[in-house]
């Protein structure tokens, strides 16, 4: 594959290529209209990736506990809904263990995995509860219909 690179010389700007064999590939977000369109980025650097994924997952992380810790409390929560909350851990915890393992140093992978551990063992318990829950709500309207 061939890539490209802009270096300043002397106010002018010139495109290089260059080739390069490992790296972590992603697309930046960046919304400001006056710079450079990126449709790739690839980093080279072990401790750059290692922050621009801990970053990564720090904000993945967070959003899925929110999500976890709300169904948790909520008292009208569905099996479905569990499931589908146990299903983004799952994608999680696969990103972190297949796609970074390369990228992320082994502290950090163990550390996000642990935290997965927890929400996924809560979440486990919730969706037994809803289960007997649900169970019981049968069983009630079987006797009722009699």
């Amino acid at each position: 594959m061939e890539y490209y690179v802009i270096k300043k010389k002397n106010k002018n700007q010139k495109l290089g290529k260059f080739h390069y064999e490992e790296g972590y590939v992603f697309k930046p977000n960046i919304k400001k209209k006056d710079l450079i369109e990126i449709s790739s980025l690839s980093i080279l650097n072990p401790e750059i990736t290692n922050a621009i994924l801990k970053k990564k997952c720090d904000k993945t992380f967070r959003k899925l506990a929110t999500m976890i810790l709300s169904l948790l409390k909520e008292e009208d929560a569905t099996t479905g809904e569990a499931m589908l909350a146990l299903n983004e851990l799952e994608k999680e915890k696969y990103v972190i263990q297949r796609k970074y393992k390369e990228y992320i140093k082994k502290e950090e992978k163990e550390k996000y995995l642990k935290r997965i551990k927890v929400l996924e063992a809560e979440l486990k318990e919730k969706m037994i509860l809803l289960n007997l829950q649900e169970q019981r709500s049968l069983e009630e309207e079987k006797g009722h219909s009699r």
